[in-house]
């Protein structure tokens, strides 16, 4: 295990997490954060503080780390280096999912936060079920890309659709669907917090029939993991790696891209080092997109799927740019 570089990224996090919790509106120094800490201090900094940018913060460390673990493992279950949640269509099928609920609910998020993670989660799992059976029907790699590209397309296209049907909650689902954390919560930390209880965990205690993915799937049953057995609990572990996250800001695309990919070539693939390295490190990417989401325009804030995409999309033309 790196313990140093570890160490490293969570002195970069822990920074970045400070920097959130100081900057907005209102401005708040250390002192203001340790004071607020405390209980001491005007009650004013201590609301924000409290009630809008920590529960803020910590969503935007669990979504980004949520979404490069699962990055990762999407990377080597299907061996294609620019697969990802948000490219090959997954964080769309969660999005419809939580769409269609809003419209039959009449509203938006705040109907039912408990139930949406459960929609999210199932459309998820049926854009993962149609990938993995076209990956073992192609004999190419790069049409997984073109599929996902594809179903990410027409899953978008049905979302925009539908809200163009339902002018009522188009407003609020449509900047839900272009991803931020304004106007999250502590509700909505503790129901992305219950899922990650068991997503994380699971991902880590599984890393190293991860590092078999990388292999053939005779390869890897040789070494004692039968991929076709396991493939159903890979299947739930991404969703609710995935789908949850979609569920709470809605889509945030190339944090599962990029921030495995750094981590693969500072130190190694093995996913000993990669579980908690791209934790890590998709919280910092994130925590970064929030702040320049919230400071690039002030006083306006921009969707912070908008800050992810002009960071992932020079990454993933090189990426491309390598593959060929």
């Amino acid at each position: 295990m790196h313990y140093k570089e570890l160490a490293i990224l969570f002195v970069i996090l822990i920074f970045f997490i400070t920097l959130s919790l100081m900057v907005g509106e209102i401005s708040l120094n250390i002192i203001d954060i340790k004071n607020a800490f405390i209980g001491k201090g005007e009650f004013i900094k201590k609301n924000i503080l409290w009630n809008l940018r920590l529960p803020r913060t910590l969503l935007a460390l669990l979504v980004g780390g949520n979404l490069a673990i699962a990055g990762s493992i999407l990377q080597s279950y299907f061996h294609n280096p620019l697969a990802e949640p948000h490219i090959i269509g997954i964080s769309a099928g969660s999005a419809l999912g939580a769409t269609i609920y809003f419209i039959f609910s009449g509203g938006t998020w705040e109907i039912d936060p408990l139930i949406t993670p459960w929609i999210s989660i199932l459309g998820a799992f049926i854009v993962l079920f149609i990938l993995i059976l076209w990956n073992r029907k192609s004999l190419y790699n790069s049409s997984l890309i073109l599929l996902g590209v594809s179903l990410n397309a027409l899953l978008s296209s049905l979302i925009s659709f539908l809200l163009f049907k339902n002018q009522k909650i188009f407003q609020g689902v449509y900047f839900w669907i272009l991803g931020g954390f304004n106007g999250k919560g502590w509700q909505h930390l503790k129901i992305l917090f219950t899922y990650s209880l068991i997503s994380l965990p699971w991902a880590y205690l599984w890393r190293k029939r991860f590092n078999l993915l990388n292999l053939t799937e005779e390869e890897a049953y040789s070494l004692g993991l039968s991929i076709r057995k396991y493939q159903k609990y890979f299947l739930i572990l991404i969703s609710l790696l995935i789908a949850p996250s979609v569920s709470v800001s809605g889509i945030i695309g190339f944090i599962g891209l990029i921030a495995p990919h750094i981590m693969r070539l500072w130190k190694t693939s093995d996913f000993q080092w990669l579980i908690p390295s791209s934790f890590l490190f998709g919280g910092i990417l994130l925590l970064l997109s929030d702040i320049l989401a919230r400071t690039v325009l002030y006083p306006a804030e921009i969707p912070i799927g908008i800050i992810t995409s002009f960071l992932g999309v020079p990454f993933f033309i090189f990426l491309l740019r390598k593959e060929e």
